[in-house]
């Protein structure tokens, strides 16, 4: 009997009412999960640019204090030099007794003075120019030039008003040093009063000397101390203000800000060492003109990220130089490649692609467990008014009403048992890679723990049976020594066996281990033959000969190579992989006549930036269809119960991936089956 047709004709109308309803629901729901579903992105996508921006930040302010602390160090190195020259050169009886006269000597005895003092510390002066020593300058008391060793013929003229360091030497009378804007060059001064000392032993004040030190001396100490490619910019309105005119022509146009000069290439000299490695500068000049000028003006550090058409990431870092007076005349500029930011930017991008992917599923999952709901609901609404109905119709029929809510329970069960079983099968889909890697040689081990009771129990009894011949007083040779001998033969291969299947899980998981943590080690500079001797040495029991083969020899032709840049460990890890993958080849071939396995290592370095390790062996060859997949996760060739198949694929990802070089296997029949490693003698560096 159809159920359906005892339902009242309203309950028609109610049904017509709530399918409309639904679609309405149903498209409000959808609205609510879009909505849900952007709220999640858009807070996701913040809180991961938040995050990236703070790691720039941070980086920037890095890049701004290694600056700051290179500039302070430098400047005190050469605060010592210049104290150095006072002490021992110039404050000497002959050289300070000349100034003296010069204060109270007419200009034609000035001349004469002035020639002797030129005359003496001339050689002296010279071998200072060669460590950069710009310029060794004496001033009279009333801030008069007296004497410019770089520059003899200009002198007489009054400083005071253009040499606030001048100024404070000769009137305080006090050592003064800081950068200066000055009347030919612009450098970081070293003012030291001079004295005589007279027969009443006072001090007599007698005029003033200077050392100075320009942007080239500088930039020379800071690239000793970390690489990089510096230039110095200086304000354009104090060099056409202070500045000879006939000596202006020493600076040129910043190309980052028009308000800033740079010395011209005459005063950086031809051979300017940091040349050949910053030929990328201009084009981040290019790239500057239009963000950091604003920035200038303030008078504060930054540093700018900078990336070219290349993808190549540099930062500009400017620190700000500021005069005796405490004002921002200059800035100190250093360039710098960077792979930090490509790093925190593609992480970024992978987060916010995850993000997405996660923010997906866990609406899709609220979808369907909310839709499961509504259909349940459904379902409980439509056997709800058919059971109203039958007990509207059919007040008596009490055995349809049983049989209604038996079937209601019955689909309660069912939908609670379909909601489990989708739980567990994508439980299944998680573990199913795992165990099928680890499933036969557990299998296995459990298939050999009945017979190793067997054989111990067979054991037990031949020693229960010796201890009670022996207690008879008789001679155990009755006992049937067969099975025993069956034993003692086959139970080592049966615990050998046990061993090997273990050995199996044991190896799979350690090489899952050292898959997923590729990226533990620390980037050294070493010589790759060190890492193939210690890899040879660790192998030494694997060459010796065997019931297949005699002993393996290795032939090593080592080049002459450069120390690399690299992670040792992994590369280690991947020469052991490689040689393994080598010896366990020749372990299949059959060995016949006078032919000797042999392993063939060889490095040579290719143009001047690249090296190649070359390891060969000639065992049988690879065929074409398994060389295209021997880098495969998994992929092996051993038979059941060898090998892992993470060996040469880890070695690839070694290679390609935490080294940016290349391996390539090459294999024909007749011939050598060779690896070959090509890695980079750097990384890639300010070019």
């Amino acid at each position: 009997m159809n159920s359906k047709r005892n339902i009242p004709r309203f309950l028609g109308c109610d049904a017509f009412k709530f399918c409309t309803f639904k679609k309405l629901l149903s498209l409000k729901s959808i609205c609510l999960y879009v909505l849900f579903f952007l709220i999640l992105e858009t807070l996701g996508f913040f809180l991961l640019w938040h995050d990236l921006k703070a790691k720039e930040t941070a980086l920037m302010s890095h890049y701004v204090e290694k600056l700051q602390h290179t500039y302070r160090v430098t400047t005190a190195t050469y605060k010592l030099v210049s104290q150095t020259i006072y002490d021992e050169i110039v404050n000497r009886p002959e050289i300070v007794n000349l100034v003296r006269d010069a204060n109270t000597a007419t200009p034609e005895q000035q001349a004469i003075l002035r020639d002797r003092l030129f005359t003496i510390l001339s050689p002296t002066y010279e071998n200072l120019k060669k460590y950069n020593l710009r310029q060794l300058h004496f001033h009279l008391p009333d801030g008069t030039s007296f004497l410019r060793m770089h520059h003899p013929k200009k002198f007489g003229d009054p400083l005071f008003d253009v040499r606030y360091s001048v100024k404070i030497a000769n009137e305080k009378q006090v050592f003064v040093s800081g950068f200066e804007e000055g009347r030919i060059f612009n450098g970081f001064r070293y003012v030291f009063p001079l004295f005589t000392i007279e027969a009443s032993g006072e001090r007599q004040h007698v005029g003033s000397v200077e050392t100075s030190i320009g942007f080239q001396a500088i930039r020379s100490e800071m690239s000793s101390l970390f690489p990089g490619c510096f230039e110095f910019m200086l304000q354009g309105d104090i060099v056409r203000s202070k500045v000879f005119k006939d000596e202006q022509s020493n600076y040129i146009e910043s190309p980052i800000d028009p308000s800033f000069v740079i010395e011209s290439n005459a005063i950086r000299g031809i051979a300017e060492p940091q040349s050949a490695r910053c030929q990328v500068v201009d084009r981040v000049n290019e790239a500057l003109r239009s963000i950091v000028v604003d920035d200038l003006k303030k008078g504060r550090p930054i540093a700018v990220p900078v990336q070219l058409d290349n993808h190549a990431n540099y930062v500009a870092t400017f620190v700000p130089v500021r005069n005796l007076q405490n004002r921002v005349v200059a800035y100190i500029l250093s360039y710098e490649a960077d792979w930090n930011l490509n790093e925190y930017r593609n992480t970024f991008f992978l987060m916010v692609v995850a993000t997405t992917c996660l923010n997906s599923i866990l609406v899709l999952f609220i979808t369907y467990v909310n839709r499961s709901r509504e259909l349940l609901a459904e379902k409980n609404t439509v056997l709800q008014a058919e059971v109203e109905a039958r007990t509207i119709a059919e007040q008596q029929a009490q055995t349809k009403s049983e049989e209604l809510r038996q079937t209601l329970e019955k689909l309660k069960v069912a939908q609670a048992k379909l909601i489990q079983t989708e739980k567990m099968t994508s439980l299944n889909q998680l573990v199913a890679g795992v165990a099928h890697e680890v499933n036969n040689p557990i299998s296995f081990i459990y298939s050999n723990i009945e017979p190793a009771k067997d054989y111990v129990k067979t054991l037990f009894e031949a020693l229960d049976f010796y201890k009670i011949q022996s207690r008879n007083g008789r001679s155990p040779n009755q006992l049937d020594f067969d099975d025993l001998e069956f034993v003692r033969q086959d139970f080592p291969r049966l615990l050998n066996s046990i061993y090997a299947g273990a050995t199996r899980v044991d190896r799979i998981v350690q090489a899952l281990r050292s898959f997923s943590r590729l990226d533990e080690a620390e980037l050294k500079c070493v010589d790759v033959r060190d890492g193939l001797e210690s890899s040879l040495a660790l192998l030494k029991h694997r060459l010796k000969a065997n019931d297949r083969r005699p002993e393996i020899r290795v032939v090593k032709t080592y080049g002459h190579l450069p120390l690399i840049e690299c992670y040792p460990s992994l590369l280690n890890q991947t020469f052991m992989n490689i040689l393994i993958n080598a010896i366990e080849s020749i372990d299949r071939e059959t060995w016949k006549f006078d032919r000797v396995p042999t392993i063939h290592i060889t490095t040579v370095r290719v143009k001047h930036d690249r090296i190649v390790v070359q390891i060969a062996n000639n065992g049988p060859a690879i065929p074409p269809e398994i060389r295209e997949r021997i880098f495969d996760p998994f992929f092996t060739t051993q038979p059941i119960g060898k090998g892992t198949g993470l060996g040469l694929s880890t070695a690839y990802f070694i290679i390609t991936e935490a080294h940016g070089g290349q391996l390539v296997c090459r294999s024909q029949p007749g011939e050598e089956t060779v690896f070959a490693i090509e890695l980079p003698v750097r990384h890639e560096t300010l070019s």
